[in-house]
């Protein structure tokens, strides 16, 4: 028996009208990760800290949205006094013009520590070109909107379609390799990467996964297009009637275990891609992003087995404004879009445990006034209203945020 998530026609609307307001204005964006060592020989420590008091008038945020396949696992509740968004310590050195380490360190509200950063990096120069090779765990990159949205970002939750397709920030163990011309106009880098692949959407077993990034660029305007395929084996999901809450980094192992889970084995295709325009002295910038996942395979558990053919795409458009010095206004349109077809054994009951069943689309409008009393230090107050099959959730919250990625250093 099919399992349809139920589609309308504002998803084009909206996509519309996000490219006709980046058509209106232009952004100037670096490699995430280009400055994450000392520009000269030496050591840094850099860290980081953001704090959220958050009011809602329901879960915050939201457990699961109706129809997005996931890993099972939901965001802890933040409702409800002062909360640690996310921290951050981290240490990078350069031993000399061309090769330097990078070790993070990350948690969240009542959350366990876990390594967002752990490479050994190597730079050269070519031909007029920047040759970068990344050797350990690190972020794999998408491009600068995709990357930074939710880390660190303007707005407190990382976007519905990072969420979704990525389950957030997409953190893997591997090898890239980058080309970079960062002041050309055309082609500014392209980076070719292989990942074990264990992280969300990937598995705990199955062939690595290769990935690609592109990033053009013209005047102020840069583009973004990334690329990855996954082929992951016994990916399991905690079932969505357990409730289960926490931070995940990877997959539950359906070798181990069927109890309780939903499993999947098969193809993942992800896609993502950006513009953004942010003129270095200018008052405005625009961004657009969109993210898309393909899941083709065996959706199985105890209870049936059936072959499952998911999608979800979403979108996101950020414009931001600076009317004075240290003032800015920031918004944010979303909509994710699910799509989902069961067919085999045991259909109902597995679509009711991988939270497929009564999807629709969900939309996000956020809006946020952000302060910096100093330069490392940012606060800000946000609104924003969620909508998605089935229920909406508002939210305000105060936010403070301090970043100093040089906090110590020294030279050798």
């Amino acid at each position: 028996m099919p399992i349809r998530s139920r589609r309308t026609e504002r998803a084009s609307a909206w996509l519309v009208a996000a490219l006709g307001a980046l058509s209106a204005q232009a952004v100037q964006a670096h490699e995430p990760g280009a400055d994450a060592l000392p520009e000269t020989p030496g050591w840094q420590a850099g860290a980081a800290i953001a704090l959220i008091a958050p009011k809602a008038d329901d879960r915050w945020p939201v457990a699961a949205w109706p129809g997005v396949l996931i890993n099972g696992s939901a965001p802890r509740e933040q409702r409800g006094g002062l909360r640690l968004e996310h921290g951050t310590l981290e240490l990078a050195a350069r031993f000399d013009r061309r090769f330097g380490v990078h070790v993070a360190a990350g948690w969240h509200d009542r959350e366990q520590v876990h390594t967002e950063a752990a490479n050994l990096q190597a730079r050269f120069d070519r031909a007029g070109d920047e040759i970068e090779m990344r050797l350990g765990r690190d972020t794999v990159r998408m491009g600068a909107v995709i990357d930074g949205a939710g880390h660190y970002d303007r707005f407190s939750q990382p976007p519905l379609a990072k969420r979704a397709v990525l389950n957030d920030q997409r953190i893997d163990d591997g090898y890239a390799l980058l080309r970079r011309r960062p002041d050309a106009d055309g082609l500014r880098a392209l980076e070719a990467g292989l990942w074990r692949g264990q992280a969300f959407p990937g598995g705990p077993a199955g062939p690595a996964v290769p990935s690609l990034h592109l990033h053009a660029g013209w005047g102020h305007l840069d583009a973004h297009l990334a690329a990855a395929h996954f082929q992951p084996e016994a990916r399991g999901a905690a079932a969505q009637s357990l409730g289960t809450t926490g931070h995940v980094h990877g997959s539950l192992d359906c070798r181990v275990s069927l109890q309780q889970r939903v499993c999947f084995d098969g193809t993942v295709d992800v896609v993502g891609g950006s513009l953004q325009w942010e003129p270095a002295q200018g008052d405005w910038s625009v961004a657009l992003a969109g993210l898309w996942r393909h899941d083709k395979g065996s959706l199985y558990a105890t209870s049936g087995d059936a072959r499952l053919s998911s999608r979800v795409a979403g979108v996101w458009a950020d414009v931001i404004w600076r009317p004075v010095a240290r003032w800015t206004l920031a918004g944010r349109l979303e909509r994710l879009v699910p799509d989902n077809r069961l067919e085999g054994i045991g259909t109902v009951l597995l679509g009711d445990a991988a939270g497929l069943s009564g999807g629709g689309p969900v939309e996000r409008a956020t809006a946020a006034v952000l302060f910096e009393p100093h330069e490392q230090v940012t606060v800000s107050i946000e609104s924003g209203l969620e909508r998605f099959a089935g229920g909406r959730v508002s939210h305000v919250a105060l936010r403070a945020l301090w970043r100093n990625p040089r906090w110590l250093g020294g030279s050798w």
